[in-house]
């Protein structure tokens, strides 16, 4: 399992997530993206995914770098 994290408060809503990545990934009320979490804080939010390769893509592809994947 991997642990995807995103930073949302530092979000600029780009969109590049959601469109890798929909599954995990869409925009909350706030117009920020929100990771369809498990866990959550003020700040951050985080599941836990078999196959994280869209959420790879996710990652690289964020262009302020608020999108982390761990093995």
């Amino acid at each position: 399992m991997a642990k995807v994290e995103l930073e949302r408060m530092m979000c600029i809503s780009c969109g590049n997530c959601i469109d890798i990545c929909p599954d995990f990934f869409e925009f909350a009320g706030d117009g920020l993206s929100h990771l369809k979490a498990l866990k959550n804080t003020e700040e951050t939010e985080e599941i836990e995914v078999e196959d994280p390769s869209c959420c790879t893509q996710a990652e690289e592809l964020c262009p302020v770098s608020i999108i982390h994947v761990y093995d």
